[in-house]
């Protein structure tokens, strides 16, 4: 029973710190798509100014 009391802390720090790593997990993938986006707008935008020269 002792056993059982001893992991209910560790369980209640898991659930604060799960939702915590998660949204930094999710900000970084985002920034990092967005950065791909970025590059390949900037792609086109340079293959486009290359063609109106």
């Amino acid at each position: 029973m002792d056993a059982a009391f001893a992991i209910l802390p560790i369980l209640s720090i898991f659930f604060y710190l799960a939702p915590v790593v998660f949204i930094i997990w999710f900000l970084v993938k985002f920034l990092k798509i967005q950065e791909e986006k970025n590059q390949i707008l900037r792609t086109i935008s340079d293959k486009l100014d290359k063609k109106n020269d």
